[in-house]
């Protein structure tokens, strides 16, 4: 996951993008509101922490300008200002929080991970108790762990979660997952033992044998 830190003064800028390196696979940095927005386009990145006092443009109308092409992109606001006109205005944003300065870094820390945490549930599906997929990577989690798939067991698993609840035939599941030649050489233990290892890394069996007419994900 990666951030977009814009904050005119240097020497805190760098001082908190080291701190939260540790946070993201990668920490981008803006002098002013200006570079902030050439930055965005280029790197589109998840979270933004704008400094709402920036030279050039300040950190309110970046935000503004990036809502009116991404609505979901996660927006944390940092000001030392009382202005309550603009403050007024930032709640038109769809800030996911707003941070006073001097920063406080456990109030930082805590923004920063509630936004990753509102990306990830938006990218996840709920499969169980412990079990989630992420629908963009195509990734099983388990206990908020990876769990290795191999190539045709992961092309299995995204078929049956396209629609859970959906019963998909084993012509469809085997053409998705081995392609339409599979078909003319048809071997039906292929299938069953690509569910059994499927199965054998679930916590609960959700996948679904129904009778003469194919398999299904049930989530609960």
């Amino acid at each position: 996951m990666t951030l977009l830190y814009a904050e005119d003064e240097e020497i805190t800028r760098k001082n908190y993008a080291n701190y939260m390196a540790r946070f993201f696979d990668e920490v981008y940095e803006a002098g002013d509101g200006k570079e902030a927005l050439e930055i965005y386009e280029v790197k589109r990145p998840d979270i933004l922490l704008l400094d709402i006092d920036m030279p050039c443009i300040d950190g309110l109308e970046v935000a503004s300008r990036i809502r009116e092409k991404d609505k979901k992109c996660r927006i944390i606001m940092l000001t030392a200002i009382k202005d309550v006109d603009k403050l007024i205005f930032a709640t038109e944003l769809n800030l996911t929080k707003y941070l006073p300065k001097p920063i406080n870094r456990k109030e930082l820390k805590d923004a920063l991970f509630l936004a990753k945490e509102q990306i990830l549930s938006e990218k996840k599906v709920i499969i169980n108790d412990t079990m989630q997929w992420d629908k963009q990577s195509s990734e099983l989690y388990k206990n908020h762990q990876r769990v290795k798939l191999t190539k045709y067991e992961t092309r299995f698993f995204k078929l049956l979660m396209k629609k859970p609840g959906h019963i998909y035939t084993q012509e469809e599941i085997i053409t998705f997952v081995w392609g339409e030649d599979a078909l003319l050489d048809y071997n039906p233990t292929r299938l069953k033992d690509l569910v059994k290892r499927v199965r054998r890394k679930l916590t609960q069996n959700c996948i679904e044998n129904i009778y003469s007419q194919g398999y299904r994900i049930i989530l609960s």
